[in-house]
């Protein structure tokens, strides 16, 4: 098991039982305690657990909502696989919407890869990492700063994708439902996708498999409003035969049918 793969399931375990001893850990994903204990002073040092003795705990914002540092730990090795498919629907010259969320986030590394881009985002963790790029001119939507999150949003942010057309947007989403589409947990977050679609000619979505089945408040999309599904394995039967019914093609790993 790679080093990030082991601390992601050391990430799910805290976040599951709340606490783990260093013994449990290391009975559970099969390697030394010292393995362990390097591995937790890795991640204290990144801020995603709090250690305590003999072992660890989750961290937690005042707000109880887990750090974007966690979120970005979360399903890893899916996220990178999907960023890479996904990395595959840009082209040197390319005009880009990019959405706040960590999955969307894991593809800002592969922007090295070309050329002459322009990328705006509603998301300063994502602004950060796109400052670290080459050849790419970043931009970034004014608004409010969503507190405990890393979102802007708000009528201003509204007003200034609305100005923007892009080639391509690719943006996440909270849970995908048979009936209900893609969703999100939040109002604003949800206008801002949209108004990303309306100004774009094409739309991917980037999800991995554990939002399937999973409905919240706001519908961001229905699946016949966006180009592409981008995920890390096949969704179930049943998302895959309503999906067909529609102009969304599917991209895995498998499918590549871009």
């Amino acid at each position: 098991m790679l080093t990030l793969e082991r601390q992601e399931e050391i990430l799910e375990i805290l976040n599951k039982n709340k606490s783990a001893t260093v013994e449990e850990l290391a009975h559970e994903l099969f390697v030394s305690g010292a393995t362990i204990r390097r591995d937790l002073r890795i991640m204290e040092k990144q801020g995603l657990i709090k250690r305590s003795h003999g072992g660890a705990m989750p961290f937690k914002s005042s707000a109880e909502e887990s750090a974007f540092a966690i979120r970005e730990q979360e399903n890893i090795v899916a996220k990178k696989t999907i960023a890479t498919l996904a990395s595959k629907l840009i082209k040197n010259g390319d005009s880009v919407f990019i959405d706040s969320s960590s999955t969307v986030g894991t593809v800002v590394p592969l922007l090295n890869n070309f050329q002459f881009l322009s990328v705006t985002t509603t998301g300063l963790r994502n602004a950060l990492l796109l400052s670290q790029t080459n050849n790419v001119k970043i931009y970034i939507a004014g608004g409010q700063i969503q507190n405990h999150s890393n979102s802007i949003i708000g009528t201003d942010t509204m007003d200034y994708i609305a100005r923007i057309h892009a080639d391509i947007s690719l943006v996440s989403c909270s849970g995908v439902g048979l009936n209900s589409g893609f969703t999100d947990s939040s109002i604003e977050q949800s206008k801002l996708k949209q108004q990303m679609r309306k100004n774009s000619s094409v739309v991917a979505v980037l999800c991995d498999s554990t939002k399937f089945n999973k409905t919240f408040l706001c519908r961001n999309f229905n699946f016949d409003e966006v180009d592409y599904l981008i995920t890390e394995k096949t969704p179930p039967i049943e998302f895959v035969e309503k999906i067909a019914e529609t102009k969304c093609k599917i991209i895995t790993p498998e499918n590549t049918n871009y």
